[in-house]
Order: C-alpha cells, then structure tokens, then sequence
C-alpha cells in the first residue's frame, strides 16, 4: 500500500494498493482498523478495477484527509497463488498545515557491496525517497543553460543517458572502467514502495539500476546525482497552480536535489 505520510486536513492524495499477482476471485477482505473510519473501500470493486503496470497488478483511489491526527488505513487481504498476503499497518498523519522543505525528496545512490573482486557483477542504484505522492523530476537549471533537456519527455527525446540518471560525465566514466549491461531506466515509476529513511517515512522509487564489471582492479568514484524536483502536497494542488496568475507551476514547490557520491574497491 502506497501513500504519503503527511496530509494537510481537507486535502485528497492517491492511494494505491498492489498486488504482486492477480489475486484468487472472490478472496479480498478489508481489515478496518479504527472504528468509524470511512475509507470507501469495496473489496469486489478492488477485484472488478485491478489494472497492470507490467510487474504488479494495482489499484487506485483516493484518499481525502477529514480529521486530524493519525488515521490509520485498513488492512487489504487477498489469495495469490494460493498464499494469503497482507498489506502492512500504514498511517497518514493529518495536519493543519503541510510544509514543503530540503527534506521533501532525497536522492540515494547506492551498490550491493563495498568490495568486489574481479569479474563479479556490480549493481549499481537511483532512488528517490519523496514524502509526496505526486513529484515531477527535471534536469538541474545550469545544465538547461547549456542545453541540456529540462523536462522528462525530453530527456527521453534526447536520450543521453547523463541526463537519465543525472550525473554529467557518467556514460564515459562507466565506458572507460566498466563493461555494463542490463540499464534499466525507471521511466513509469514502476516498483513504488514505503521505506524509512533517516527515521522518517518516504516512498521509494527507483530511478535507475544497472550491472557492471570491471575492466580492472582499483578503486572508483562515481559522482552524486543532481535533479530539480517539483512537488504537489495534494491532488488538487497541479490545478490550483494552473489556474494562479502566479506562475506557480515553475516556480512553487521546487528544489535542487543533490544524492551522495558512492565509491567501491575491486581487487
């Protein structure tokens, strides 16, 4: 179950539910937690709605915030394959006020291991940990200044993979010391999951993953991600902004991101 952890009072963000397979007719339950929650959540329009990314099966609805304090959602129960699953316990804690800060969207770069030896597989990640259900990512302005493609569709357009994974220099870095297969590039935001991170709860979105090998023993560098990011703090916030005399839309809400650098030995 995905869904931001913080909502200000009277406001709608998403939730969606996933299923890592179809799940056995008939067999969804909904588990209520609190009493007198009022979560519309039918079990045989779960069934009848349930669409696909590819990899999981989903569902969506939307969630408005209408008390303050913790609400706690209702369990989602279904047979797959024969094995009954449950969502976790999730919370949304319901403000006054939402702030949007330095700590709304976090890059995180990362390997499976610190130390390789020759010839084994290195796998290299992206994630980004946003405390807001809807986020938009584009490249960093001094980079658009020398021409670079701002927006999503065009990075895809261009297709230089720097752009992709944000990091200037990164394909010939990876060209010069790796041999890499297996790019995967998270365009559909598919795979979204909760996690904490620095004692706060964000959801997780991998941007990219790829393999390599080495094409000698030494000790590398790869350089931090750098994205722009723009959030919405609720559902209605993208038509709010559009309809401001302000230009809201490039100017609210957005903030430079900046990952950690990661560095790893191949003996």
């Amino acid at each position: 179950m995905i869904i931001q952890p913080q909502l200000e009072l009277n406001r709608t963000t998403k939730l969606q539910i996933f299923f890592a397979g179809k799940p056995k007719p008939g067999s969804i339950k909904i588990i209520h937690l609190e009493k007198n929650d009022d979560y519309d959540l039918d079990p045989r329009q779960i069934e009848q709605q349930l669409a696909s990314d590819g990899t999981n099966f989903y569902y969506d609805i939307e969630f408005t915030a209408g008390r303050l304090g913790k609400a706690t959602l209702p369990v989602i129960e279904a047979v797959i394959d024969g094995k009954t699953y449950k969502t976790a316990e999730t919370s949304v804690d319901v403000v006054q006020k939402q702030s949007v800060d330095s700590n709304s969207v976090k890059l995180v770069l990362s390997t499976d291991k610190t130390a390789y030896q020759m010839n084994d597989t290195i796998s290299l990640f992206l994630h980004d940990y946003s405390r807001f259900s809807q986020r938009a990512r584009f490249t960093p302005a001094d980079l658009v200044k020398n021409g670079a493609p701002e927006a999503l569709f065009a990075v895809i357009d261009e297709g230089n993979v720097d752009y992709k994974v944000g990091i200037v220099g990164f394909k010939r870095y990876i060209d010069s010391n790796f041999n890499a297969f297996n790019f995967s590039w998270n365009v559909n935001d598919i795979g979204r999951y909760m996690e904490n991170l620095n004692n706060s709860t964000y959801i997780k979105t991998e941007i990219f993953s790829m393999k390599l090998v080495a094409k000698k023993s030494g000790k590398f560098k790869i350089g931090s991600s750098r994205f722009n990011y723009k959030v919405y703090p609720y559902s209605e916030a993208f038509k709010e902004e559009s309809l401001s005399e302000k230009d809201l839309l490039r100017t609210n809400n957005r903030m430079d991101v900046k990952s950690n650098l990661i560095e790893f030995l191949v003996k």
